[in-house]
């Protein structure tokens, strides 16, 4: 049976490792002249505002079949997406911009398949009237 000596233990140095004790560095991104930093202090996530706005878009356009808005709610979605992707540790309503992309793409289907369906019904009424 062998027995481990005290000297064979590491010593503590009394300094402890940064990274235990505070976590890692937030991450600097770099700014185009003339921009102030708008970073949020460390550990506090903020909300995208087109997020917020491309679930408002698509639940408007569903909801009150004003069917314009959702393009306008997928095309604000992908670019809240993208910011949110380009910036991590910065946003946390990522849900909500998907949210706003998939009304948004629901939205669009159902504009087309009206748009569609009006024209049909358009050279059917046409047809039927014999051209005149």
């Amino acid at each position: 049976m062998s027995f481990e000596r005290p000297q064979d233990y590491p010593r503590y140095s009394g300094t402890p490792n940064p990274d235990q004790v505070h976590g890692p560095e937030p991450t600097r991104y770099v700014l185009q002249p003339g921009y102030q930093e708008q970073q949020p202090a460390y550990g506090v996530l903020r909300d995208n505002s087109n997020a917020t706005v491309s679930l408002v878009l698509g639940l408007i356009g569903l909801c009150t079949f004003v069917l314009i808005a959702s393009p306008f709610a997928w095309w604000k979605a992908n670019q809240a997406l993208r910011e949110i992707d380009a910036n991590p540790g910065i946003y946390n309503n990522r849900g909500m911009a998907v949210g706003g992309q998939i009304t948004g793409i629901i939205g669009t289907v159902l504009l087309a398949l009206f748009v569609l369906g009006g024209l049909l019904l358009l050279f059917v009424l046409i047809a039927a009237t014999g051209g005149n």
